[in-house]
């Protein structure tokens, strides 16, 4: 009997078990959905989170905080000073105070020239060593989430926008007057704003060559080079309309060339340049646009401000683009 009810509750007990073990596998799969479901949220949390906890502007006003900082004690120093005062002194002892008349014109333009090159060729070393000293702190920075890439290119370009042409900008106010350039309120602020834009676009290309080149030794390597090419487009070793087709398209993309126009335009145009003793020129006193034209300066580019423009969107587009390189 005993073997008879053994085997008739054999079934059901089986059938008991196949029950038991449906439900456990069924509250393992809830178990497994609601986890699913609560990693899936979380997720979606940490998407919705910011990247940085401190917001742009917050980001923004510390960076330029640290940058003022940091420029004022890396390039307004004591030797800074010093150089600028050997500059001024060098070149006031090269041109003297200019007389006003015919024998003198080149001199003016050489030493507008100088005024130019001389400041815009260190300019651009000093911003590829700055930024490369830089590099390793923007990356383990990043890294850690401190902020992003954008406010401190800002940043950066606000702070330089200061501190790298301080002392450029001292130099070339004291030559203006020490040299007896054009003696007029206007002509003079002029020529500031052209002296200022220039060294700025010298600055946007000295740290767009030291990300553009990731090797920097190789990219100081260049710069000099690099720099030296596009002085000499810049109109006065060789007037514009005397360049070989080789080469005369890569003085539009000469900063210098723009720089040097502007120059040229703001001190000679309208004047009519008295005659030295002793002149014998078939043209006395000497008009203004024909010193001008003497650098293949003609039609709109001898416009002023067509020339102070382009200086500007030399700049622009030379950040924008440094921007987009950034790692």
């Amino acid at each position: 009997n005993y073997n008879v009810e053994n085997t008739q509750n054999q079934p059901q007990s089986q059938a008991g078990g196949d029950s038991q073990l449906k439900q456990r596998n069924s509250v393992i799969k809830r178990s497994q959905s609601n986890n699913l479901q609560r990693r899936l949220s979380s997720l979606r949390e940490l998407q919705d989170e910011p990247k940085f906890e401190a917001t742009f502007f917050t980001q923004l006003k510390l960076l330029i905080i640290r940058s003022q900082r940091q420029g004022r004690g890396e390039r307004i120093t004591r030797v800074a000073m010093l150089l600028t005062i050997c500059w001024t002194v060098f070149t006031g002892l090269a041109w003297g105070y200019l007389p006003n008349n015919t024998d003198y014109v080149f001199n003016r333009a050489s030493l507008l020239y100088f005024i130019l090159i001389a400041q815009s060729n260190s300019v651009v070393t000093t911003s590829m060593l700055t930024f490369g000293g830089e590099r390793r702190l923007l990356s383990r920075e990043r890294a850690k989430k401190m902020y992003g890439v954008l406010p401190y290119f800002v940043a950066k370009t606000l702070a330089d926008a200061v501190n790298s042409v301080v002392m450029p900008m001292i130099y070339g106010i004291a030559v203006y007057w020490i040299c007896n350039l054009r003696p007029t309120v206007a002509h003079f602020f002029t020529f500031v704003l052209i002296y200022y834009l220039s060294v700025s676009a010298a600055q946007s290309f000295g740290l767009f060559l030291s990300i553009a080149i990731p090797n920097f030794s190789v990219a100081l390597m260049l710069a000099p080079v690099l720099t030296i090419c596009l002085i000499i487009l810049g109109g006065f070793y060789i007037p514009f309309d005397k360049m070989g087709p080789a080469l005369s398209w890569a003085s539009w993309i000469s900063p210098a060339r723009y720089g040097f126009t502007a120059f040229i335009v703001n001190e000679f145009d309208g004047r009519q340049i008295p005659c030295a003793p002793n002149n014998t020129a078939e043209e006395c006193p000497l008009p203004g646009s024909s010193v001008i034209s003497s650098f293949g300066i003609a039609g709109s580019w001898s416009d002023l401000w067509l020339n102070v423009g382009m200086l500007l969107a030399i700049q622009v587009f030379l950040r924008v683009v440094t921007y987009f390189l950034m790692p």
